[in-house]
Protein backbone atom coordinates (compact mmCIF):
# COMPACT_ATOMS: atom_id res chain seq x y z
CA UNK A 1 0.00 0.00 0.00
CA UNK A 2 1.44 3.32 -1.00
CA UNK A 3 1.31 6.71 0.97
CA UNK A 4 -1.39 7.89 -0.93
CA UNK A 5 -3.64 4.57 -0.09
CA UNK A 6 -2.58 4.50 3.15
CA UNK A 7 -3.51 8.05 4.09
CA UNK A 8 -7.17 7.07 2.51
CA UNK A 9 -7.46 4.40 4.65
CA UNK A 10 -6.63 6.11 7.56
CA UNK A 11 -8.88 9.33 7.60
CA UNK A 12 -11.46 6.87 6.11
CA UNK A 13 -11.30 4.89 9.56
CA UNK A 14 -11.05 7.72 11.55
CA UNK A 15 -14.28 9.59 9.96
CA UNK A 16 -16.33 6.03 9.62
CA UNK A 17 -16.15 5.91 13.26
CA UNK A 18 -18.20 8.88 13.32
CA UNK A 19 -20.27 8.59 10.43
CA UNK A 20 -20.34 5.63 7.45
CA UNK A 21 -21.56 7.58 5.24
CA UNK A 22 -19.32 10.59 5.29
CA UNK A 23 -15.93 8.03 5.23
CA UNK A 24 -17.75 5.83 1.82
CA UNK A 25 -17.58 9.84 0.25
CA UNK A 26 -14.48 10.27 1.06
CA UNK A 27 -12.83 7.01 0.07
CA UNK A 28 -14.97 7.25 -3.35
CA UNK A 29 -13.66 11.07 -4.16
CA UNK A 30 -10.14 10.32 -3.45
CA UNK A 31 -10.60 7.72 -5.98
CA UNK A 32 -11.74 9.64 -8.46
CA UNK A 33 -9.13 12.27 -8.10
CA UNK A 34 -6.34 9.58 -8.23
CA UNK A 35 -7.65 7.80 -11.47
CA UNK A 36 -5.94 10.54 -13.85
CA UNK A 37 -2.54 11.13 -13.18
CA UNK A 38 -2.68 14.52 -14.94
CA UNK A 39 -4.81 15.65 -11.85
CA UNK A 40 -1.95 15.14 -9.62
CA UNK A 41 -1.14 17.63 -7.08
CA UNK A 42 1.66 16.16 -5.56
CA UNK A 43 5.40 16.78 -6.02
CA UNK A 44 6.78 18.91 -8.96
CA UNK A 45 3.39 19.45 -10.15
CA UNK A 46 2.08 21.13 -7.15
CA UNK A 47 2.88 24.56 -8.25
CA UNK A 48 1.18 23.63 -11.77
CA UNK A 49 -2.30 24.91 -11.86
CA UNK A 50 -3.37 26.41 -15.21
CA UNK A 51 -6.84 28.07 -15.27
CA UNK A 52 -9.32 26.89 -17.47
CA UNK A 53 -10.80 30.22 -18.65
CA UNK A 54 -12.19 31.15 -22.02
CA UNK A 55 -9.88 31.49 -24.89
CA UNK A 56 -10.28 35.01 -25.73
CA UNK A 57 -9.55 35.80 -21.64
CA UNK A 58 -6.41 33.94 -21.61
CA UNK A 59 -5.48 36.00 -24.93
CA UNK A 60 -6.67 39.22 -23.83
CA UNK A 61 -3.52 40.40 -21.81
CA UNK A 62 -0.64 38.49 -23.33
CA UNK A 63 -1.39 39.17 -26.94
CA UNK A 64 0.55 42.23 -27.76
CA UNK A 65 3.56 40.83 -26.27
CA UNK A 66 3.27 37.50 -27.89
CA UNK A 67 2.67 39.58 -31.07
CA UNK A 68 5.84 41.72 -30.52
CA UNK A 69 8.27 38.60 -29.94
CA UNK A 70 7.46 36.53 -32.38
CA UNK A 71 7.91 39.85 -35.11
CA UNK A 72 10.84 40.34 -33.33
CA UNK A 73 12.53 36.57 -34.16
CA UNK A 74 11.20 36.81 -37.39
CA UNK A 75 13.53 40.33 -37.51
CA UNK A 76 16.22 38.80 -36.14
CA UNK A 77 16.30 34.61 -36.28
CA UNK A 78 17.80 33.51 -39.21
CA UNK A 79 16.16 30.19 -39.12
CA UNK A 80 12.63 31.81 -38.12
CA UNK A 81 12.61 34.01 -40.91
CA UNK A 82 13.74 31.40 -43.12
CA UNK A 83 11.23 29.06 -42.23
CA UNK A 84 8.19 31.61 -42.88
CA UNK A 85 9.75 31.63 -46.22
CA UNK A 86 10.23 28.70 -47.06
CA UNK A 87 5.87 27.83 -45.59
CA UNK A 88 5.11 31.06 -48.21
CA UNK A 89 7.14 29.05 -50.83
CA UNK A 90 5.00 26.11 -50.25
CA UNK A 91 2.12 27.29 -49.77
CA UNK A 92 1.77 30.50 -52.14
CA UNK A 93 3.95 30.08 -54.28
CA UNK A 94 3.32 32.24 -56.93
CA UNK A 95 0.09 32.88 -55.52
CA UNK A 96 -3.47 30.73 -54.89
CA UNK A 97 -5.85 31.36 -58.38
CA UNK A 98 -9.46 31.15 -58.58
CA UNK A 99 -10.53 28.90 -60.99
CA UNK A 100 -14.45 29.93 -62.08
CA UNK A 101 -16.59 26.52 -62.90
CA UNK A 102 -19.65 28.46 -64.61
CA UNK A 103 -21.73 25.77 -66.76
CA UNK A 104 -23.29 26.64 -69.76
CA UNK A 105 -26.72 25.49 -71.17
CA UNK A 106 -25.87 21.88 -71.60
CA UNK A 107 -24.43 21.56 -67.69
CA UNK A 108 -20.94 21.37 -69.38
CA UNK A 109 -17.83 24.06 -68.61
CA UNK A 110 -18.29 27.06 -70.28
CA UNK A 111 -14.72 27.40 -71.39
CA UNK A 112 -14.94 30.56 -72.78
CA UNK A 113 -16.41 32.52 -70.37
CA UNK A 114 -14.42 31.12 -67.09
CA UNK A 115 -11.28 31.40 -69.47
CA UNK A 116 -12.56 35.34 -69.78
CA UNK A 117 -13.58 36.28 -66.15
CA UNK A 118 -10.24 34.56 -65.09
CA UNK A 119 -8.26 36.87 -67.55
CA UNK A 120 -10.16 40.02 -65.66
CA UNK A 121 -9.13 38.45 -62.58
CA UNK A 122 -5.37 38.13 -63.60
CA UNK A 123 -5.40 41.27 -65.02
CA UNK A 124 -6.66 42.98 -61.35
CA UNK A 125 -4.49 41.01 -59.12
CA UNK A 126 -1.53 41.40 -61.13
CA UNK A 127 -1.76 45.31 -61.55
CA UNK A 128 0.28 47.10 -59.46
CA UNK A 129 -2.10 49.19 -57.38
CA UNK A 130 -3.82 45.72 -56.19
CA UNK A 131 -0.96 43.44 -55.75
CA UNK A 132 -3.57 40.68 -54.25
CA UNK A 133 -0.29 37.86 -54.59
CA UNK A 134 2.19 39.45 -52.84
CA UNK A 135 -0.27 40.35 -50.37
CA UNK A 136 -1.28 36.44 -49.89
CA UNK A 137 2.34 35.97 -48.72
CA UNK A 138 1.92 39.00 -46.46
CA UNK A 139 -1.26 37.06 -45.63
CA UNK A 140 0.58 34.08 -44.29
CA UNK A 141 3.25 36.09 -42.61
CA UNK A 142 0.74 37.66 -40.69
CA UNK A 143 -0.47 34.41 -39.38
CA UNK A 144 2.44 32.61 -38.00
CA UNK A 145 3.42 35.99 -36.46
CA UNK A 146 0.27 37.69 -35.44
CA UNK A 147 -2.31 34.86 -35.54
CA UNK A 148 -4.66 36.85 -37.14
CA UNK A 149 -4.82 39.51 -39.71
CA UNK A 150 -7.76 42.02 -42.06
CA UNK A 151 -8.46 42.08 -45.72
CA UNK A 152 -11.03 45.36 -46.30
CA UNK A 153 -12.48 45.98 -49.34
CA UNK A 154 -13.14 49.39 -50.67
CA UNK A 155 -14.78 50.23 -54.13
CA UNK A 156 -11.95 52.11 -56.30
CA UNK A 157 -13.05 54.06 -59.41
CA UNK A 158 -9.54 54.77 -60.80
CA UNK A 159 -9.22 51.11 -61.46
CA UNK A 160 -11.88 50.94 -64.03
CA UNK A 161 -9.46 53.92 -65.92
CA UNK A 162 -7.81 50.76 -66.27
CA UNK A 163 -10.10 48.32 -67.53
CA UNK A 164 -9.79 46.62 -64.33
CA UNK A 165 -12.47 45.85 -61.55
CA UNK A 166 -13.20 48.60 -59.33
CA UNK A 167 -12.08 46.92 -56.05
CA UNK A 168 -9.49 48.03 -54.02
CA UNK A 169 -8.05 45.73 -51.20
CA UNK A 170 -5.97 46.45 -47.96
CA UNK A 171 -4.02 44.53 -45.70
CA UNK A 172 -4.16 45.81 -42.47
CA UNK A 173 -2.53 43.96 -39.46
CA UNK A 174 -4.37 43.23 -35.87
CA UNK A 175 -3.11 46.14 -34.26
CA UNK A 176 -5.77 48.28 -36.23
CA UNK A 177 -8.40 46.52 -34.39
CA UNK A 178 -9.42 49.13 -31.51
CA UNK A 179 -9.34 47.06 -28.59
CA UNK A 180 -10.61 49.39 -25.98
CA UNK A 181 -14.15 48.83 -27.84
CA UNK A 182 -14.98 45.62 -25.98
CA UNK A 183 -17.72 44.55 -23.81
CA UNK A 184 -21.57 44.75 -23.73
CA UNK A 185 -22.84 47.04 -26.58
CA UNK A 186 -26.14 49.06 -26.94
CA UNK A 187 -29.15 46.96 -28.88
CA UNK A 188 -27.64 44.26 -27.39
CA UNK A 189 -24.68 42.54 -29.23
CA UNK A 190 -21.21 42.81 -27.45
CA UNK A 191 -17.59 42.99 -28.50
CA UNK A 192 -14.46 41.60 -28.20
CA UNK A 193 -10.88 43.75 -28.78
CA UNK A 194 -12.43 45.54 -31.30
CA UNK A 195 -14.54 42.96 -33.01
CA UNK A 196 -18.23 43.46 -33.06
CA UNK A 197 -20.98 40.53 -32.67
CA UNK A 198 -24.51 40.70 -32.72
CA UNK A 199 -26.77 38.44 -30.60
CA UNK A 200 -26.05 35.39 -32.30
CA UNK A 201 -22.38 35.52 -32.29
CA UNK A 202 -22.20 36.56 -35.92
CA UNK A 203 -19.32 39.59 -36.79
CA UNK A 204 -20.91 43.08 -37.60
CA UNK A 205 -18.77 45.33 -37.56
CA UNK A 206 -15.34 46.07 -36.74
CA UNK A 207 -13.32 48.88 -35.00
CA UNK A 208 -10.48 50.10 -36.73
CA UNK A 209 -7.79 52.77 -36.51
CA UNK A 210 -7.72 54.98 -39.36
CA UNK A 211 -3.49 54.96 -38.80
CA UNK A 212 -1.37 52.56 -37.58
CA UNK A 213 -1.73 53.14 -33.63
CA UNK A 214 2.68 52.03 -33.78
CA UNK A 215 3.38 54.95 -36.42
CA UNK A 216 5.11 57.36 -34.31
CA UNK A 217 6.23 59.78 -36.83
CA UNK A 218 2.09 60.84 -36.75
CA UNK A 219 0.08 62.56 -34.14
CA UNK A 220 -3.09 60.13 -33.95
CA UNK A 221 -6.46 60.63 -32.28
CA UNK A 222 -6.71 57.32 -31.11
CA UNK A 223 -10.02 57.59 -32.53
CA UNK A 224 -11.65 54.54 -34.62
CA UNK A 225 -14.25 53.95 -36.97
CA UNK A 226 -16.72 51.44 -37.44
CA UNK A 227 -16.28 49.48 -40.57
CA UNK A 228 -19.46 47.21 -41.87
CA UNK A 229 -18.41 43.43 -41.83
CA UNK A 230 -19.39 43.25 -45.06
CA UNK A 231 -16.15 45.03 -46.37
CA UNK A 232 -13.78 43.27 -43.79
CA UNK A 233 -12.84 39.57 -43.11
CA UNK A 234 -11.10 38.64 -40.58
CA UNK A 235 -8.49 35.74 -41.45
CA UNK A 236 -7.76 33.66 -38.39
CA UNK A 237 -7.61 29.84 -37.31
CA UNK A 238 -9.28 29.45 -34.04
CA UNK A 239 -8.33 26.43 -32.08
CA UNK A 240 -10.82 26.56 -29.50
CA UNK A 241 -14.53 27.46 -30.02
CA UNK A 242 -14.74 30.17 -27.53
CA UNK A 243 -12.02 31.58 -29.83
CA UNK A 244 -12.99 35.35 -31.83
CA UNK A 245 -9.51 36.82 -31.65
CA UNK A 246 -6.16 35.01 -32.90
CA UNK A 247 -3.05 33.77 -31.55
CA UNK A 248 0.27 33.76 -33.26
CA UNK A 249 0.98 30.73 -34.56
CA UNK A 250 4.29 30.92 -33.25
CA UNK A 251 3.49 30.95 -29.30
CA UNK A 252 4.57 27.78 -28.62
CA UNK A 253 8.09 28.18 -29.69
CA UNK A 254 8.61 31.85 -29.17
CA UNK A 255 10.71 31.15 -25.80
CA UNK A 256 12.82 28.26 -27.21
CA UNK A 257 13.82 30.33 -30.03
CA UNK A 258 14.63 32.97 -27.79
CA UNK A 259 16.39 30.60 -25.57
CA UNK A 260 17.96 29.14 -28.49
CA UNK A 261 19.49 32.82 -30.08
CA UNK A 262 20.76 33.87 -26.89
CA UNK A 263 22.75 30.34 -26.76
CA UNK A 264 23.75 30.83 -30.05
CA UNK A 265 24.86 34.64 -29.33
CA UNK A 266 26.87 33.85 -26.24
CA UNK A 267 28.83 31.22 -27.85
CA UNK A 268 29.31 33.83 -30.34
CA UNK A 269 31.25 36.16 -28.29
CA UNK A 270 33.29 33.27 -26.69
CA UNK A 271 34.23 32.25 -30.04
CA UNK A 272 35.55 35.70 -30.79
CA UNK A 273 37.51 36.37 -27.97
CA UNK A 274 39.21 32.92 -28.22
CA UNK A 275 40.01 33.80 -31.67
CA UNK A 276 41.85 36.52 -29.98
CA UNK A 277 44.80 34.84 -29.04
CA UNK A 278 47.56 33.62 -30.85
CA UNK A 279 50.12 32.38 -28.01
CA UNK A 280 51.14 32.59 -24.21
CA UNK A 281 54.00 33.08 -23.20
CA UNK A 282 55.84 31.79 -20.17
CA UNK A 283 59.05 33.75 -18.99
CA UNK A 284 60.56 34.21 -15.79
CA UNK A 285 61.19 38.05 -16.72
CA UNK A 286 58.11 40.10 -15.75
CA UNK A 287 58.88 43.13 -15.80
CA UNK A 288 59.75 42.61 -19.44
CA UNK A 289 56.09 42.57 -20.10
CA UNK A 290 53.86 45.33 -20.32
CA UNK A 291 50.32 44.64 -18.05
CA UNK A 292 49.10 47.38 -20.14
CA UNK A 293 49.42 46.30 -24.03
CA UNK A 294 51.33 49.23 -25.21
CA UNK A 295 54.79 49.27 -26.10
CA UNK A 296 57.37 46.87 -24.92
CA UNK A 297 59.25 48.02 -21.53
CA UNK A 298 63.34 48.06 -21.05
CA UNK A 299 65.04 45.45 -21.92
CA UNK A 300 66.00 43.51 -18.56
CA UNK A 301 69.95 43.40 -17.69
CA UNK A 302 72.29 41.07 -18.88
CA UNK A 303 69.11 39.31 -21.12
CA UNK A 304 69.14 38.97 -24.59
CA UNK A 305 65.92 39.19 -27.17
CA UNK A 306 62.83 40.35 -26.88
CA UNK A 307 59.09 39.20 -26.30
CA UNK A 308 56.71 40.88 -29.46
CA UNK A 309 53.22 41.86 -28.84
CA UNK A 310 52.40 40.05 -32.26
CA UNK A 311 54.05 37.24 -34.43
CA UNK A 312 54.05 38.58 -38.89
CA UNK A 313 54.22 35.68 -41.48
CA UNK A 314 58.01 34.12 -41.13
CA UNK A 315 59.16 36.43 -38.92
CA UNK A 316 61.93 34.88 -36.78
CA UNK A 317 62.28 36.03 -33.15
CA UNK A 318 64.78 35.43 -30.78
CA UNK A 319 63.27 34.71 -27.13
CA UNK A 320 64.79 35.65 -23.69
CA UNK A 321 66.56 32.77 -22.15
CA UNK A 322 63.97 30.66 -20.15
CA UNK A 323 61.41 31.57 -22.48
CA UNK A 324 58.04 29.57 -23.18
CA UNK A 325 55.56 29.47 -25.83
CA UNK A 326 52.36 28.06 -25.56
CA UNK A 327 49.65 27.61 -28.64
CA UNK A 328 46.29 29.19 -27.65
CA UNK A 329 44.17 25.74 -27.78
CA UNK A 330 40.78 25.90 -26.43
CA UNK A 331 37.80 23.24 -26.51
CA UNK A 332 35.32 25.19 -26.84
CA UNK A 333 32.49 24.84 -27.55
CA UNK A 334 32.39 21.30 -26.55
CA UNK A 335 30.85 17.74 -27.20
CA UNK A 336 27.70 18.70 -26.37
CA UNK A 337 26.73 22.25 -28.53
CA UNK A 338 25.97 20.14 -31.46
CA UNK A 339 23.23 17.80 -29.96
CA UNK A 340 21.98 20.39 -27.68
CA UNK A 341 21.47 22.76 -30.87
CA UNK A 342 19.54 19.48 -32.56
CA UNK A 343 17.71 19.24 -29.90
CA UNK A 344 16.65 22.25 -29.73
CA UNK A 345 15.85 22.98 -33.47
CA UNK A 346 14.00 19.42 -33.68
CA UNK A 347 11.50 20.92 -30.80
CA UNK A 348 10.87 24.24 -33.20
CA UNK A 349 10.86 22.79 -36.22
CA UNK A 350 7.93 20.58 -35.22
CA UNK A 351 6.02 23.70 -34.01
CA UNK A 352 6.66 25.24 -37.39
CA UNK A 353 5.25 21.88 -38.80
CA UNK A 354 8.45 21.31 -40.70
CA UNK A 355 10.97 18.18 -40.56
CA UNK A 356 14.29 19.17 -38.71
CA UNK A 357 16.34 19.16 -41.97
CA UNK A 358 14.46 21.17 -44.04
CA UNK A 359 14.05 23.88 -40.61
CA UNK A 360 17.66 23.52 -39.92
CA UNK A 361 18.80 23.44 -43.99
CA UNK A 362 21.02 19.95 -42.17
CA UNK A 363 20.51 17.17 -44.24
CA UNK A 364 23.88 15.07 -42.90
CA UNK A 365 21.73 12.50 -41.27
CA UNK A 366 18.86 11.83 -43.52
CA UNK A 367 18.28 9.14 -45.87
CA UNK A 368 16.49 9.43 -49.08
CA UNK A 369 13.38 7.49 -47.08
CA UNK A 370 13.14 9.45 -44.27
CA UNK A 371 13.40 12.73 -46.27
CA UNK A 372 10.61 11.46 -48.62
CA UNK A 373 8.63 10.84 -45.72
CA UNK A 374 9.28 13.95 -43.97
CA UNK A 375 8.31 16.13 -46.98
CA UNK A 376 5.05 13.98 -47.70
CA UNK A 377 3.66 14.62 -44.43
CA UNK A 378 5.29 18.50 -44.19
CA UNK A 379 3.17 18.75 -47.83
CA UNK A 380 0.17 17.98 -46.13
CA UNK A 381 0.14 20.64 -43.41
CA UNK A 382 0.55 22.92 -46.52
CA UNK A 383 -2.35 21.90 -48.02
CA UNK A 384 -4.29 22.21 -44.84
CA UNK A 385 -2.41 26.05 -44.81
CA UNK A 386 -3.90 26.34 -48.14
CA UNK A 387 -7.34 25.25 -47.62
CA UNK A 388 -7.60 27.62 -44.66
CA UNK A 389 -6.15 30.95 -47.14
CA UNK A 390 -8.59 29.56 -50.17
CA UNK A 391 -11.92 29.87 -47.63
CA UNK A 392 -10.61 33.13 -45.76
CA UNK A 393 -9.28 35.01 -48.13
CA UNK A 394 -9.34 33.82 -51.59
CA UNK A 395 -13.08 32.80 -52.19
CA UNK A 396 -14.24 36.18 -49.98
CA UNK A 397 -12.09 37.95 -52.47
CA UNK A 398 -13.38 36.29 -55.96
CA UNK A 399 -16.56 36.93 -54.27
CA UNK A 400 -16.43 40.60 -54.21
CA UNK A 401 -14.42 41.08 -57.37
CA UNK A 402 -17.41 39.26 -59.49
CA UNK A 403 -19.94 42.02 -57.69
CA UNK A 404 -17.27 45.03 -58.46
CA UNK A 405 -16.68 43.63 -62.02
CA UNK A 406 -20.44 43.04 -62.48
CA UNK A 407 -21.64 46.49 -61.19
CA UNK A 408 -18.83 47.90 -63.29
CA UNK A 409 -20.17 46.51 -66.48
CA UNK A 410 -16.80 45.23 -67.30
CA UNK A 411 -17.65 42.16 -68.91
CA UNK A 412 -20.67 41.84 -71.21
CA UNK A 413 -20.74 38.01 -70.82
CA UNK A 414 -21.08 38.43 -66.75
CA UNK A 415 -24.98 38.83 -66.02
CA UNK A 416 -24.81 38.17 -62.26
CA UNK A 417 -23.09 39.44 -59.37
CA UNK A 418 -21.73 36.02 -58.56
CA UNK A 419 -19.50 33.27 -60.53
CA UNK A 420 -19.14 30.01 -58.87
CA UNK A 421 -15.46 28.64 -58.59
CA UNK A 422 -12.89 26.63 -56.58
CA UNK A 423 -9.36 27.08 -56.23
CA UNK A 424 -6.52 26.28 -57.93
CA UNK A 425 -3.90 26.01 -55.15
CA UNK A 426 0.14 25.25 -56.28
CA UNK A 427 1.29 21.63 -56.36
CA UNK A 428 4.78 20.35 -55.95
CA UNK A 429 6.82 19.09 -58.25
CA UNK A 430 7.16 14.84 -58.14
CA UNK A 431 10.07 13.05 -55.36
CA UNK A 432 10.76 10.62 -57.53
CA UNK A 433 9.86 11.68 -61.05
CA UNK A 434 9.87 8.26 -62.46
CA UNK A 435 8.40 6.12 -59.98
CA UNK A 436 5.69 8.44 -59.32
CA UNK A 437 4.77 9.06 -62.47
CA UNK A 438 4.71 5.17 -63.05
CA UNK A 439 2.45 5.32 -59.74
CA UNK A 440 0.28 8.04 -61.31
CA UNK A 441 -0.52 6.45 -64.24
CA UNK A 442 -1.28 2.82 -62.65
CA UNK A 443 -4.12 4.81 -60.69
CA UNK A 444 -5.30 6.34 -64.14
CA UNK A 445 -5.66 2.80 -65.34
CA UNK A 446 -7.14 1.70 -62.20
CA UNK A 447 -9.68 4.29 -61.92
CA UNK A 448 -8.60 5.63 -58.88
CA UNK A 449 -7.59 8.95 -59.62
CA UNK A 450 -7.89 11.54 -62.88
CA UNK A 451 -6.34 13.93 -65.19
CA UNK A 452 -7.69 16.69 -63.77
CA UNK A 453 -6.72 15.59 -59.95
CA UNK A 454 -3.13 14.67 -61.39
CA UNK A 455 -2.55 18.15 -62.34
CA UNK A 456 -4.11 19.81 -59.53
CA UNK A 457 -1.41 17.94 -57.68
CA UNK A 458 1.44 19.11 -59.16
CA UNK A 459 -0.24 22.67 -59.35
CA UNK A 460 -1.16 22.63 -63.02
CA UNK A 461 -4.83 23.71 -64.73
CA UNK A 462 -5.96 20.34 -66.39
CA UNK A 463 -7.90 22.84 -69.00
CA UNK A 464 -4.92 24.60 -69.71
CA UNK A 465 -2.47 21.76 -70.24
CA UNK A 466 -5.42 20.10 -72.26
CA UNK A 467 -5.59 23.29 -74.65
CA UNK A 468 -1.93 23.39 -74.77
CA UNK A 469 -1.58 19.86 -76.20
CA UNK A 470 -4.44 20.73 -78.56
CA UNK A 471 -2.09 23.72 -79.78
CA UNK A 472 0.67 21.88 -80.48
CA UNK A 473 -0.50 18.95 -81.96
CA UNK A 474 -2.16 21.11 -84.87
CA UNK A 475 0.95 22.81 -84.90
CA UNK A 476 2.93 19.46 -84.78
CA UNK A 477 -0.07 18.38 -88.08
CA UNK A 478 1.13 21.21 -89.95
CA UNK A 479 4.48 21.39 -89.71
CA UNK A 480 4.20 17.37 -91.17
CA UNK A 481 5.07 15.67 -87.79
CA UNK A 482 3.76 13.24 -85.07
CA UNK A 483 1.50 14.27 -82.89
CA UNK A 484 1.48 14.34 -78.93
CA UNK A 485 -0.07 10.98 -77.53
CA UNK A 486 -2.89 10.95 -74.98
CA UNK A 487 -3.08 8.06 -73.67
Amino acid sequence: MNVYDGWTSFVAQCVGAISPDAAASWCRSRATLSAYSAASRRGPNSSWRPTSRSADTLSRNEHALIVARARDLVRNSAHVSGALERIANNVIYTGIKPQAAQLNADGDLDHTFNRKIEQHWKDWAEADEVGFEDKQRLIMNHLWQDGECLLRFYPDPDLMKHGLAPLGVELLECDYLDSSVDGPLAGGGYAMRGVEFNRKGHPVAYHLYSEHPGDMRRLLSRESIRVSAQWVRHIFRPVRSSQNRGISWMAPVVMEMRDFSEFQDSHRIVARLMAAFGFFVETPYAEMMNPLGGEMMNQAEGVEGYIPDYVEPGQIVTLPQGTKVHEAQFTHPGPTYEPYVKTSLRGSSTGFGMSYEAFSNDYSDASFASARSATLEERRGYRVQQNLMGRKAIMPTWKMFCRMLWLGGLEPLLTGPSVPASCQFPGWSWVDPVKDAKSAESLLNMGCTTRRKICAERGEDYDEVVEQLARENDDLKKRGLTETKSE
